[in-house]
């Protein structure tokens, strides 16, 4: 607050008389403002310390696959379900991932269940950030179809 007011006193002194003053009232206020957010920003936490709780990271191939798994105790009333198959959907893709190197991770009908069920999700809780989810299906699902390609069969849709 100190230098915000010996920013604008300097400025005042600068302009001169207090009419031409007021015409700058702007300046000075943009100023004013651009250092708060200067502030601001330099108190902002880093993004992994903001990071949910219930997620654990993992590396598979030198890329970083962040999982996200709620207990069962933290499970909400309405869309829990959805959010168990979810997450049950994913688990069966990452036990798939780690058990064979070469294989595809699923089959049509698997990718159309994540998809399914993660459009589920998003409809019974739309203000929950699916952002997690929908980033681990994306990985699994680019790792299926990068395993089809190397094995010579066409990818599932």
């Amino acid at each position: 607050m100190k230098k915000a007011l010996l920013l604008f006193t300097t400025l005042t002194a600068l302009l001169g008389t207090a009419v031409e003053s007021r015409g700058q009232a702007n300046l000075v206020h943009g100023i004013v403002a651009g250092m708060g957010l200067i502030r601001m920003a330099a108190h902002k936490k880093p993004a992994a310390q903001t990071a949910s709780p219930n997620t654990s990271a993992s590396t598979y191939r030198g890329q970083q696959l962040v999982m996200q798994r709620t207990p069962t105790d933290q499970l909400p009333k309405k869309g829990g379900e959805q959010v168990t198959d979810v997450e049950t959907q994913l688990n069966r893709f990452h036990t798939a991932l780690l058990a064979d190197s070469t294989s595809a991770l699923c089959t049509p009908e698997q990718r159309t269940a994540i998809q399914t069920a993660l459009v589920s999700l998003a409809r019974a809780q739309p203000r929950w950030n699916l952002q997690a989810y929908q980033q681990e299906a994306a990985f699994y699902l680019a790792e299926n179809t990068r395993r089809e390609r190397a094995t010579g069969t066409p990818p599932s849709k």
